[in-house]
């Protein structure tokens, strides 16, 4: 499937955001790129904007990022100098079928999507998406008792405490790891 002539603005993120750009522009997406200032890299078809020269009535999706936003209504970029601001007037001004896609919400975000009627679509709800989001995330687990364990963990006893998506994925690893 293809995107052409879709108008998407990704505001602020990290470095999975990149993928993401990429990924949108082989699909052949219009891109408005804003909290990329200090990335140095060009993608072709994607635009580098500040904030306020964004076209909202232009935009078919907003894309943030994981975290969505700041309970102030800020948005966070690895690749900008200062938080960006994401307001309900920007919001108003999409188009009513312009979808926000975030990794999670808070009460800003909850609030905005409701004020302003659009379609919010929290990714990390989706059982495909937070699935393959959990196994880095039990990996890093891993990774932390290794760097702050004396021993080695190899035939320790482990308890698992909660079995949302990342405990099952620790409980499902621990024996491969020759742990009990």
């Amino acid at each position: 499937m293809m995107l052409t002539g879709m108008h998407i603005a990704i505001i602020g993120g990290d470095a999975r955001q990149l993928e993401v750009i990429r990924k949108l522009v082989e699909l052949d997406a219009k891109l408005s790129l804003v909290g990329f200032d200090q990335l140095a890299h060009h993608f072709t078809g994607a635009m580098k904007l500040p904030i306020g020269e964004v076209d909202f009535a232009d935009l078919d999706a907003i894309i943030l990022p994981v975290h969505g936003t700041t309970l102030d209504g800020n948005v966070n970029s690895v690749f900008a100098h200062e938080p960006i601001p994401f307001t309900e007037e920007m919001v108003q001004k999409t188009a009513r079928q312009c979808t926000i896609y975030s990794g999670i919400s808070n009460a800003y975000l909850d609030e905005l999507v409701k004020k302003t009627g659009r379609k919010h679509v929290q990714l990390f709800e989706r059982d495909d998406v937070a699935i393959y989001n959990s196994i880095p995330t039990a990996e890093g687990t891993v990774m932390m008792v290794i760097q702050h364990t004396d021993f080695t963990i190899h035939g320790s006893c482990v308890a698992v405490l909660g079995l949302g998506r990342v405990g099952m994925t620790v409980a499902r690893t621990s024996p491969r790891w020759g742990r009990k």
